[in-house]
């Protein structure tokens, strides 16, 4: 070879292409935009609509009444709360403990203080997200989740929501009878009535769905990926009775506790306050918050409730819509802290837990 360079060619017969040919390669559509329910969308434009009207109604109430008239009852009231406060604190444990007696003999995974935590935090999604309780539920199984798995947690927050239905229903019942002491067949005892009939349906209907066999196999056929979670979201709902007491009698102690905080905020404004007339608060808070589930919070609408039922406690209109006025800073008291406690109340994970015989990962 010596100096020579060999080089070596290749030579492309004649007709071969240089390249290969191109392959048409199918466009697959990526969608730019997710479309949302048309129920959710309503909610996304309407409650900001209705919060904006229901400070507006705030406003020209406080104008009607007065800022100076309220503003003096307001202070005279100031001393009642922290018993106020006390009163909703211990309302909302009760909420905690109907939450967690509803995870039936699996509740004992579930520690307590964690449960207290996500209450917390649930009052104030429930206080501000469309949907009031039932978003607040659902953030409790959210954040519980952890210790018994998705399925458990929702089945447990559903049992509780229907328990709350149910004692709602049934605490009407005395809130109208006094509704009727005091004001005949008026239009909130028949709102009381009603009230008292379609919740217990209501809370009643929804552990029926919870159960239901059928049901449950229709969502199975229809959607396979949540086949599992559906058997053991039912199997947790069957745990217990139809309507579940211990949750209940929980939920209703609540209510019971709120029918004395409210009768005392009326004491706290200067009513001559008793039994009935604090059965009568409950009822028209009731009614406010059923009427108003899209106002965050009910502002405007448990106000003008007061102020048109002030005759009904034989005092004035600021009187009356104080009570109001207090029950709003109350609440948003207690949003306060629930939008702190993610920051402040940090809990650990749990503990690995052994594999469940059934074998399902809910």
């Amino acid at each position: 070879m010596g100096s020579e360079r060999q080089e070596l060619s290749l030579r492309i017969p004649p007709g071969v292409p240089l390249t290969r040919p191109s392959r048409q390669v199918p466009t697959v559509s990526i969608p730019t935009t997710v479309h949302r329910p048309v129920r959710a969308r309503l909610q996304a434009v309407l409650r900001p609509a209705f919060a904006v009207l229901g400070l507006g109604v705030l406003v020209l109430l406080i104008r009607d009444v007065g800022a100076k008239e309220l503003e003096e009852v307001l202070s005279r009231a100031a001393p009642w709360l922290p018993l106020v406060l006390l009163l909703e604190a211990a309302r909302l444990s009760l909420d905690a403990l109907a939450t967690w007696v509803a995870y039936g003999s699996r509740a004992r995974e579930v520690p307590f203080r964690a449960m207290l935590r996500a209450q917390l935090i649930s009052t104030t999604v429930a206080s501000l997200a469309p949907a009031g309780r039932t978003a607040g539920e659902a953030m409790k199984a959210a954040l519980l989740s952890r210790y018994t798995g998705g399925a458990t947690a929702t089945a447990a927050a559903a049992t509780s929501q229907a328990a709350s239905l149910v004692s709602g229903g049934l605490s009407s019942i005395p809130c109208a009878l006094a509704a009727y002491v005091l004001t005949g067949a008026s239009w909130l005892t028949l709102a009381l009535g009603v009230h008292t009939v379609v919740l217990v349906l209501v809370g009643t209907g929804m552990r029926a769905g919870m159960r239901a066999r059928r049901l449950g196999a229709w969502l199975k056929c229809r959607c396979h990926r949540l086949a599992p979670h559906t058997e053991t979201f039912q199997e947790s709902a069957r745990r217990d009775r139809l309507l579940p007491a211990r949750p209940i009698v929980a939920t209703f102690l609540g209510r019971a506790i709120q029918v004395v905080q409210y009768g005392t905020l009326a004491v706290a404004v200067g009513i001559d306050t008793r039994a009935v007339q604090a059965l009568v608060a409950q009822g028209l808070n009731m009614v406010a918050l059923a009427v108003g589930s899209l106002v965050p919070g009910q502002f405007g609408v448990s106000d003008g409730a007061f102020a048109l039922s002030a005759k009904i406690f034989g005092t004035t209109t600021a009187k009356a819509m104080s009570i109001a006025l207090l029950a709003h800073a109350m609440q948003v008291l207690f949003v306060l802290v629930g939008s702190l406690t993610p920051l402040v109340w940090k809990v650990p994970d749990p503990a690995p837990q052994p594999q469940r015989s059934s074998g399902v990962d809910d």
